[in-house]
């Protein structure tokens, strides 16, 4: 019996990080983002994802006529980046759903009060 519960969590540990490999090289390019600013005021536009390597991704919002750049990292199911744009920086910290593939975001404004929200969903 201890032997098969060794082998159990051993195949646990080797399958569970190959896993977590696949999700990031399965992130969508292109996403349509849905959100609400800390005033309630509601946004929509698009995102572009380029992964960079497994822990790393590069990440382009276009909302209105105004365009975000940010660069960010990937740990286990959360991605945290920072951005920059329209004279504003900022940080935003997604959590990734497996089942929708959308990423349910909040975020900041650097020297602001208040977090915004929003949902990355794939195109």
């Amino acid at each position: 019996m201890r032997i098969l519960l060794g082998l159990l969590m051993f195949a646990a540990v080797c399958v569970l990080p190959a896993q977590a490999k696949d999700d990031v090289l399965r992130l969508a390019h292109n996403y349509a983002v849905e959100g609400k600013n800390p005033n309630g005021s509601e946004y929509s536009g698009s995102v572009q994802i380029d992964v960079i390597s497994d822990t790393t991704f590069r990440i382009v919002w276009r909302v209105g006529n105004t365009t975000y750049r940010g660069f960010g990292m990937r740990v286990e199911d959360l991605l945290a980046a920072s951005y920059e744009g329209g004279g504003i920086k900022g940080v935003v910290l997604y959590a990734y759903d497996h089942d929708s593939k959308e990423l349910n975001g909040r975020w900041t404004l650097a020297g602001q009060d208040g977090t915004g929200s929003e949902t990355l969903t794939p195109k």
